[in-house]
């Protein structure tokens, strides 16, 4: 590879990687490598779901794709419709005690279009960039995505994320119901059937009504009690009566690979006065939120709406001890073919776009009386916005 004079070559050891910066369209020669289910990307570029790595290149108006010989025939398919050129590694001559490195897989790509420079972003595996070095290649390191219109959702992606996005709604209904129907026994304990109510049931339950609607989440959150002042704290053990229950379901879907995300917070018996005010100042904050929300509005405004609720209403957020409390994190972010994507609706002076997904979560965690969020997730329209699928806020269930 050869190295640039540029006052912006990164020195990263082993391998120097120069950081393309400019406002100009990209001259596509892009280099991507991963799992499509892991690696956003690649599944946004070629709309192909696998587990195991495959290459993806643009080399001009050039779409190519590098796959193992097993998923050959499901990766042709997708690339007729896509004008992908779809490759094997036996296709491109690569030598069979090599077939197993993707460096090798990538190298022989290259030359069989004959590129020797590829842009790539910064989450590229370091390992297959010096192994493209001492094979004479020049890779030039993205300093922005390689997909800016990734960001703003098509029609289509937009039918997608709302179609997982039921899916949570229904699954949140369901947990909802489950805790709504349980009842408390002598020590405050949740039963549903004489059996105790816990965090782990109610994640198997939710798993199992996402499952019926082809999405899945493995990291569901069923957060009880001091639990819920944690905002990514899952749950376990029972729960408990006149506490908050935080919960949140973000699954995607199996499909085509997009997320949705809904909270609710509710509680099984009687709120105390305290809880109550969080809860009111949560739901007050998330209205303000979204009356915020529109083409244009930076995403810092939306975000001062929802901190503007919680100093009118007295609920600081400050150190305590070892951690922070109060309202601790963004007011919301992007959704898409990954659970958090741009744009971040915390101090960034990003503005909104029309079709952009988000989320709007406002949140309140305090150790001695726990936590209480509300999310729902939105699209921006010419106009303001809408759900992606309403789901209605309830806390207290007697």
């Amino acid at each position: 590879m050869r190295i640039s004079q540029n006052p912006n070559v990164t020195d990263h050891g082993a391998i120097k990687i120069m950081s393309r910066q400019t406002t100009e369209p990209l001259t596509a020669r892009i280099l991507l490598v991963g799992s499509p289910n892991s690696c956003p990307d690649i599944l946004y570029a070629t709309g192909f779901m696998a587990p195991d790595p495959i290459v993806y290149a643009e080399i001009g108006r050039r779409k190519l794709m590098v796959v193992s010989q097993l998923e050959w025939g499901r990766a042709s398919g997708i690339g007729k419709k896509r004008t992908i050129e779809v490759f094997t590694p036996q296709q491109l001559g690569v030598d069979a005690s090599k077939r197993g490195s993707l460096a090798a897989w990538i190298e022989s790509l290259l030359r069989h279009v004959g590129v020797s420079e590829v842009c790539v972003p910064g989450d590229f595996p370091h390992g297959i960039a010096c192994a493209l070095k001492r094979a004479r290649f020049k890779v030039e390191l993205l300093d922005r995505p390689p997909f800016p219109k990734r960001r703003s959702k098509r029609p289509e992606e937009v039918r997608h994320i709302a179609q997982a996005q039921r899916a949570a709604v229904i699954a949140m209904r369901s947990a909802c119901a489950l805790i709504r129907g349980s009842d408390i026994d002598a020590r405050g304990i949740l039963r549903v059937n004489g059996k105790r109510l816990t965090s782990e049931k109610v994640h198997r339950h939710i798993a199992g009504v996402l499952l019926a609607h082809d999405s899945f989440c493995a990291e569901t959150i069923v957060a009880c009690g001091h639990q819920s002042a944690d905002p990514h704290e899952r749950g376990h053990g029972p729960l408990t009566a006149h506490a908050p229950i935080v919960i949140d379901i973000f699954p995607q879907h199996l499909n085509h690979g997009y997320w949705g995300d809904i909270t609710r917070t509710v509680l099984k018996g009687t709120a105390s006065r305290e809880l109550k005010q969080m809860y009111a100042a949560v739901k007050a904050a998330q209205t303000a939120a979204l009356r915020a929300v529109c083409p244009g509005a930076s995403c810092l405004s939306v975000h001062r709406e929802a901190v503007a609720v919680f100093h009118r209403r007295r609920f600081e957020t400050r150190r305590q001890s070892d951690r922070a409390v109060g309202f601790i994190h963004s007011t919301g972010h992007g959704v898409g073919l990954a659970i958090h994507e741009a744009p971040s609706l915390g101090a960034s002076r990003e503005r909104l776009r029309i079709g952009d997904v988000i989320t709007i979560e406002p949140g309140l965690y305090y150790p001695a009386l726990g936590g209480i969020r509300i999310e729902d997730t939105i699209v921006v329209t010419p106009h303001g916005w809408r759900y992606l699928a309403p789901c209605e806020k309830h806390f207290e269930y007697q």
